[in-house]
């Protein structure tokens, strides 16, 4: 598994470095590349189903990367680095080969001329020497290592992610925050990866303070669906999910800026709305696909399983594909209704204020909990095929029950659990 897939991702960055003119070629190296990115999900197989979906989904943006930077641009040309002195397919061809590799490293695109305008927050201007931002960092390893074990404490105890039922059985609710749960924990544990990272990075004098920013935009903008993916939950994909557009820079990196390029000059147009909405809809496609792909890692772990321990085969294994990309599917509609709201409240005279955005919050959460149930109570099942004793992230018991065990005497999830039996 590793082998193949490692040496995938080096033969695209190779293909990259190459930087064919010929389309045929490009469209060769590409087919190759995304080929073989295809013969790694059968073997995407480890001990944890949690950890093959995540490889399948990265191995699905691993394709759209592949196909933007080998088909639909060309990165050495159209792309540039604030630290480059010269263009970059001047350069011999290890060092393109190492640009790309950083390139490819710098999903958000911070420092790249492909950052897109007030996507990214920034680095808070007092962290951002080594010491003060490593020492900003470590508490939020800590505060979200803590929030890890919270919400899977919350779901090894709730018979709703121990059993068949489905996430919508406690009622409404309840379903808001099992998905909420859910959403927490995956927003935990990859911003004590990001943090983990960073650390590493900037303590080793790898990289800048400033080339890391946030995993995740500020909380206080999700008051709209669109806001939600788009300045909070979608930063790290935010380029990625751009495969059908825009592709093209609206200038060259290496042209002298002029005055009637400087944003001071004139006001930003603004694009109509159904362009926005259709860039809107590419995006969540390739999201539904970026977790088809899990969805299908998933899929093989089970024919694998059932293949070795059952006698009906394969055909015994149960479907695992498509639970995700209904729920990513279901976004643009809630943003059509959300926008169409909007717009009634303008002609009516109502202005943006605290009372709307609490309203907004309120929409968002009631709206995510109700999308999610469907692929939250498919993942979890999912999660559960083929899983033997000790294995999965609830197999041992979390820092928190340890701890209240030895301090207080205090057994949490035999308690947590009986309180959720008499819901």
């Amino acid at each position: 598994m590793d082998v193949l897939l490692l040496a995938t991702r080096i033969l695209l960055l190779i293909f990259a470095a190459l930087n064919f003119k010929s389309t045929t070629w490009r469209l060769i190296s590409c087919s190759v590349v995304v080929i073989l990115l295809a013969a790694n999900i059968p073997l995407l197989h480890t001990r944890d189903a949690v950890s093959d979906y995540s490889f399948g989904s990265d191995l699905g943006v691993t394709i759209l990367r592949s196909i933007r930077i080998l088909l639909l641009v060309r990165p050495l040309e159209e792309y540039r680095h604030e630290s480059d002195k010269v263009p970059a397919y001047q350069l011999p061809f290890i060092q393109r080969f190492f640009w790309l590799f950083k390139m490819t490293c710098s999903p958000r695109g911070v420092g790249w001329s492909f950052m897109a305008e007030h996507s990214v927050v920034p680095v808070d201007p007092r962290h951002r020497t080594r010491t003060s931002f490593i020492a900003s960092r470590l508490p939020w390893i800590f505060s979200h290592y803590l929030l890890f074990e919270a919400t899977t404490l919350y779901m090894n105890s709730n018979p709703v992610f121990r059993s068949k039922a489905s996430v919508t059985s406690q009622g409404y609710i309840m379903q808001c925050l099992n998905v909420a749960a859910f959403h927490c924990q995956t927003y935990a544990v990859l911003t004590c990866i990001h943090c983990t990272l960073a650390v590493v990075a900037v303590g080793a004098n790898l990289s800048e303070p400033q080339a890391w920013p946030q995993p995740f935009g500020h909380w206080k903008n999700a008051y709209t669906i669109r806001k939600f993916w788009g300045k909070v939950w979608h930063q790290m994909l935010r380029h990625d999910l751009t495969l059908f557009g825009p592709h093209k820079p609206k200038r060259n990196p290496w042209d002298p800026v002029r005055a009637e390029h400087s944003p001071a000059s004139k006001p930003k147009e603004r694009e109509p709305w159904a362009t926005t909405y259709r860039r809107l809809c590419y995006a969540f496609i390739c999201s539904a696909f970026v977790h088809l792909c899990g969805d299908i890692v998933l899929q093989f772990r089970a024919w694998d399983d059932f293949s070795s321990t059952a006698t009906s085969g394969i055909l015994g294994a149960p479907s695992l594909i498509a639970y995700s990309p209904p729920f990513l599917l279901l976004q643009p509609v809630g943003v059509l209704v959300e926008d169409a709201v909007m717009e009634v409240g303008k002609r009516m005279g109502l202005k943006e204020g605290a009372w709307t955005r609490m309203v907004g919050y309120v929409w968002v959460w009631m709206f995510i909990g109700f999308s999610s149930a469907f692929m939250l109570d498919g993942l979890a099942n999912a999660f559960r095929v083929g899983q033997r004793a000790g294995e999965g992230i609830g197999a041992k018991a979390t820092l928190i029950e340890i701890i209240a065990d030895r301090l207080f005497g205090v057994q949490l999830a035999p308690v947590i659990s009986a309180w959720f039996s008499r819901m």
